[in-house]
């Protein structure tokens, strides 16, 4: 058994319990346990619990904030767009290659989608920060677990040739580039935070984070490469679930549904660890097919509804986050321009 077949293996069994555990419970947003499962099993190895310590501290704050928003803020939009104007500002300029890894997924989760929940009333903000902050612990818990059980010892190991060189990391920008960009990124970021809070569009908030999380590459060609992979890793994920769907449709049983849940965590890990050019879209599109699974398994709840809902939300946020970093460098660098013309 070499490495690859152990790191699938891994990821199937890993997935499967943290499914089985979640829905067998099902305690308050369950289906996002095996989210951050999977996240955390794609790692070669176990982060360590003072990385996951600081992940979970930086999750805590950024809930925090959020919560104090939805309960003092909300009342004063200008001061609160100000506000969360400062903190995404934070957040895009701390985003560093020395940063823990999705540092600025986790602080954005917080800021932004536990204030907008706050719209429908504050106990929803502090039960989606309560089952959050619970969940991600538990995702943690199960990779943890599972990096234990099933080590990449475990494979044999090959004698042998001299180990590959790591590529250099690339040049940390000026602090004025780095301010630079943050300010790009938060004023793409806070219109789609001031468009979504004005119409209140809770339910459509998955697309006000991911305009967020692709302003965090303040590059139209790079956000442009962004809607693309995601829209490619929601049609995957989106077929899958659709497949899946029908199945537990037909046989509507607990031991099935981790039947069908072992079977795509298979079949996406394969195509995850084995490599080859679209590795990083069936990442993606396990997270897909894990969020429309969780959202799809509920009474009078239709999977190819949620997928198609999901699809024009990725491309809104591509197409909106296109035209802002246009606008926002049109704004920034009008002297330039006008030399150019």
């Amino acid at each position: 058994m070499n490495v690859t077949t152990v790191k699938i293996v891994r990821m199937t069994a890993g997935l499967t319990a943290a499914v089985a555990v979640s829905y067998g419970i099902a305690w308050p947003l369950s289906f996002v346990t095996p989210i951050f499962a999977a996240i955390f099993l794609l790692f070669p190895v176990w982060i360590g619990w003072k990385m996951a310590v600081q992940l979970i501290g930086r999750l805590v704050f950024s809930l925090f904030i959020g919560l104090i928003i939805s309960e003092y803020l909300l009342v004063f939009p200008l001061l609160c767009i100000l506000i969360l104007g400062i903190l995404l500002f934070y957040i895009y300029y701390n985003d560093t290659p020395a940063a823990p890894p999705m540092a600025t997924l986790f602080m954005t989760i917080g800021v932004i989608m536990v204030p907008i929940m706050g719209l429908s009333g504050a106990q929803l903000s502090h039960l989606i920060a309560i089952g959050l902050l619970f969940n991600m612990t538990c995702g943690l818990f199960f990779a943890w677990l599972f990096h234990r059980l099933i080590p990449d010892s475990l494979a044999a190991q090959k004698a042998g040739g001299p180990a590959a060189a790591k590529p250099p990391p690339p040049p940390e920008p000026t602090p004025e580039e780095r301010a630079r960009l943050a300010l790009t990124s938060t004023l793409v970021a806070l219109s789609a935070v001031v468009f979504f809070f004005s119409f209140n569009l809770a339910q459509y908030a998955l697309a006000m984070l991911y305009i967020c999380l692709m302003a965090g590459t303040p590059s139209t060609v790079a956000s442009f490469q962004v809607m693309k992979a995601n829209s490619l890793a929601t049609c995957i994920g989106g077929a899958a679930i659709i497949v899946a769907f029908n199945l537990l449709v037909a046989v509507p049983t607990y031991m099935f549904l981790l039947l069908v849940v072992c079977l795509f965590a298979y079949l996406f890990s394969v195509k995850i660890f084995t490599g080859g050019a679209h590795a990083a879209a069936f990442t993606s599109g396990l997270t897909t097919f894990l969020v429309l699974l969780g959202s799809s398994t509920g009474v009078d709840k239709e999977a190819s509804i949620n997928f198609y809902l999901r699809i024009a939300q990725v491309l809104f946020a591509g197409l909106f986050t296109i035209v802002a970093l246009r606008v926002v460098d049109h704004i920034l660098r009008p002297k330039r321009k006008r030399i150019k013309t």
